[in-house]
């Protein structure tokens, strides 16, 4: 081998190798600028939180949140453009626990309020409960029913929640479905699946 041939396979190798540290930087920086942008999304109270997550056992393997979520040990209340950015359940993970869960609704009187208490029983006998939580419209708390917000691509003022009323614990409702719209703007507190 003379000394061009070295020298050309040389320049070869190095050449590979700065287009292969090119393509390696470009991909990592596309990926903390596709990092940075979601986190941005995620309001910054919440992109801390340690949220607790129960199997069912449901046929799909999502998993729900233990609880709304909270910071400080109150609930967090979002209108739906924030919270549209976390992982909200869809109408269909609802409608899997509502067909593949018991629910067992109840009153409850604590500090003359009454508190609605919807217990989901899953297939594997975990469970997670529902509590009135209300929701902020103008600045007051109403504090009636259960709510959450449910991931809905609509594009419309309202957004798909779930409400769960008191007449369900009466067992007046039963039947009836919890899927309702609230207008955006309202803040709702978050349950997240995953």
């Amino acid at each position: 081998m003379n000394i061009l041939e070295n020298a050309e396979k040389y320049a070869e190798g190095k050449a590979n190798q700065a287009i292969t540290k090119a393509i390696a930087d470009a991909y990592i920086e596309g990926y903390k600028a596709g990092y940075k942008a979601r986190e941005e999304e995620i309001p910054m109270d919440l992109r801390d939180n340690k949220t607790e997550y129960v199997d069912l056992g449901l046929p799909s393997g999502t998993l729900w949140a233990s609880d709304y979520e909270r910071l400080g040990g109150k609930y967090i209340y979002l209108p739906y453009e924030e919270a549209k950015h976390m992982n909200l359940p869809t109408v269909e993970q609802w409608k899997e626990v509502q067909n593949c869960c018991k629910i067992i609704y109840r009153n409850e009187d604590v500090f003359d309020k009454e508190v609605i208490r919807a217990t989901v029983i899953g297939p594997n006998g975990k469970s997670i409960t529902f509590f009135t939580t209300g929701y902020i419209e103008d600045g007051k708390v109403s504090e009636n029913n259960a709510f959450f917000w449910l991931y809905d691509e609509r594009e419309d003022l309202n957004k798909k929640t779930v409400q769960i009323y008191s007449s369900y614990c009466s067992g007046n409702l039963t039947n009836g479905s919890p899927i309702h719209s609230h207008f955006a703007g309202y803040k709702l507190p978050i349950r997240l699946v995953r």
